[in-house]
């Protein structure tokens, strides 16, 4: 047997390049798992200094507790950790990092140097180590706490230096990760230096502080508080207003017990809360912690730590749609507060009036009003919305709630158009009340999802400009997914890395934001327990695009285009109900309507 088909173990040296490639996949990777173990320490101040986008110095300084002088080297071999003794351990974490293979793992691809002291210790101890082999080891006069220095990152190991992106991107991914931390911890005092220029200086504060800090004034100012605590999950932080997402995956961070990670599933769930109040192509942004009992989920299922898996992801699903729906919700009711001091309103300038002045305000009535009269008259020229509502729940009984087929003397002769939208129009033996903007959506949007049906279809590929690679899909999924996916044109072929796939195909003139939205919704239904089909699948990407730039097919304006319009719906073909299952027409008995109207009107003027 020839020497290279022999069966050896390997050197320590490759073992801890080949475990290196886990979790030392670049520059960001490092700053990771270098602030993870500076928060593990107990700091308060965490100092972060970088050059050549990582390449050249990862510098990390934190004043937590510091390593005693003996178990730095120790703290640079392989499964060597504090944080956990046994493996029902893993199941209990309170900590960021825990696995042990760190700072070995990056000791083995660099330059590094580790420099700490501990509080009851004078000196503390300075160790110098390249490609994992301890060169330097020394005491040395330090401040309290550690400071990790990486230098030369893959210099022993040219071919993944040679797959590093430009410095722009890898700065953009330092940037990130230290952004994921600030969001996470808001009681830290963070800094971040680039070519030893200040970036980011973080003082301690709130959340809503820190957001403001990292992301901007304007961003903080339009967020909507997201606040819940149940047995299950507690959940607390911020959804931001729907004109201020944008149409790429810009500031979403979920975190659990204070660590970032990521999750698809929860991700669909805060876009399908969201959905119909963002603007096409947009995605919602967010900063969310959730609270869960750490033996309720695991952190281990991938070596980046980066992915979460819960025993209750459905509940928690739930709970979190559920939550925003409802802080959104009151968010139109009233405008939320800055964290920022306010003056009172005597401040402004603005006077009091005495008691003796107020004025009881007067209340105008019309006894003459017909709501069935000219509607272009100056008093009562439109129905008002609240009461066309309550006016359809009035109608819309199980007797009522479906129309019978017109006879050939029962046509629309004539109608009328109120100026907030509603339409009561007259056949020859019923009468039709509508919300005239609904129709025109309903309309608008079959034929968009006719339009859809002739682009995601199979045979309609085109190879993507660059490769695209989309993660979220579990392998017991695939089955159902994967098909579903290829009949709406998309062909994928998954690799080897977990529950990640690469995009071969995607139907022509689509963005490509778009098509992995669309495989985020899929596998998102799946995961709840659904088996979603094409028909749905296209159904959901016109409501994700909207209706903007779409031609109106009549105008909402004219009687006559209108009534041509509601044929389908006045002869029974369709129903007045829309997706949510919310009437928006009626048809039926004149005397029936009139009565309604009638109350209504007594009830409203």
């Amino acid at each position: 047997m020839s020497e290279s088909h022999r069966i050896q173990v390997l050197p320590d040296r490759v073992i801890n390049q080949i475990a290196a490639g886990e979790v030392v996949q670049r520059p960001s990777s490092v700053l990771k798992e270098l602030l993870e173990n500076a928060v593990d320490s107990g700091a308060n101040l965490i100092q972060v200094s970088l050059k050549d986008a990582g390449r050249s110095l990862i510098e990390v300084m934190d004043n937590g507790k510091g390593i005693p002088s003996d178990q730095i080297p120790l703290a640079l071999q392989r499964h060597a950790t504090s944080k956990i003794v046994d493996w029902e351990d893993l199941y209990r974490l309170n900590t960021y990092g825990f696995r042990g293979e760190a700072l070995a793992s990056i000791a083995s691809v660099s330059h590094i140097e580790v420099a700490s002291r501990v509080a009851d210790q004078e000196l503390g101890v300075l160790v110098e180590a390249q490609g994992g082999a301890i060169t330097q080891n020394q005491p040395s006069a330090l401040p309290l706490g550690t400071r990790v220095s990486v230098r030369s990152l893959f210099f022993n190991v040219p071919a993944r230096r040679n797959f590093l992106k430009k410095d722009s991107t890898e700065s953009k991914n330092l940037e990130e990760e230290f952004i994921r931390l600030a969001l996470a911890r808001p009681d830290l005092a963070l800094e971040l230096k680039s070519q030893g220029q200040m970036v980011y200086s973080l003082k301690p504060g709130n959340l809503r502080q820190r957001i403001q800090a990292v992301l901007g004034k304007n961003f903080a100012d339009g967020l909507v508080p997201v606040e819940e605590d149940t047995q299950l999950v507690g959940l607390s932080g911020f959804v931001a207003k729907p004109a201020l997402c944008r149409k790429t995956r810009y500031a979403q961070y979920l975190f659990v017990n204070g660590r970032y990670f990521k999750d698809a599933y929860l991700q669909h769930a805060v876009s399908s809360a969201m959905e119909g109040l963002l603007p096409a192509q947009h995605y919602p942004a967010y900063v969310l912690n959730f609270r869960v009992d750490p033996s309720k989920m695991d952190v281990n299922v991938h070596p980046s730590k980066i992915e979460v898996k819960f025993e209750e992801d459905q509940g928690i699903y739930a709970i979190l749609k559920a939550a925003v729906r409802r802080s959104l919700g009151q968010y139109q009711l009233q405008p939320s507060l800055d964290f920022e001091w306010e003056p009172l309103p005597g401040s402004w300038g603005i006077q009091s009036t005495p008691p003796d002045r107020l004025r009881v305000p007067s209340v105008r009535v019309n006894p003459d009003y017909n709501p069935f009269g000219n509607p272009t008259s100056e008093v009562g020229s439109s129905a008002p919305t609240s009461g066309y509502h309550r006016l359809l729940e009035g109608l819309m009984e199980p007797a009522y709630s479906a129309a019978t087929p017109l006879t050939q003397d029962d046509h629309l002769q004539d109608g009328w158009i109120y100026p907030d939208g509603t339409g009561l129009f007259r056949t020859g033996q019923r009468m039709v009340v509508v919300e005239v903007r609904v129709l025109l959506r309903e309309i608008m949007m079959d034929r968009l999802i006719q339009n859809l049906d002739q682009v995601y279809r199979p045979g309609h590929g085109v190879l993507p400009l660059e490769p695209v690679l989309w993660q979220g899909g579990s392998l017991d999924q695939a089955d159902n997914g994967l098909p579903l996916a290829a009949s709406l044109g998309i062909e994928l072929r998954r690799l080897e890395e977990k529950d990640t796939y690469q995009v071969e195909t995607h139907p022509a003139h689509t963005p490509m934001a778009e098509v992995l939205d669309l495989l985020d919704w899929i596998w998102a239904r799946l995961h709840e327990g659904g088996q979603p089909v094409r028909s749905e699948a296209l159904g959901y990407l016109a409501r994700t695009r909207g209706l903007n730039g779409e031609e109106r097919p009549f105008d909402p304006t004219n009687p006559a285009q209108v009534m041509r319009a509601l044929k389908p719906w006045v002869s029974g073909e369709r129903t007045f109900l829309d997706p949510e299952g919310r009437p928006w027409g009626w048809c039926g008995e004149p005397k029936r309507a009139l009565i309604a109207l009638t109350n209504l009107y007594e009830h409203t003027y």
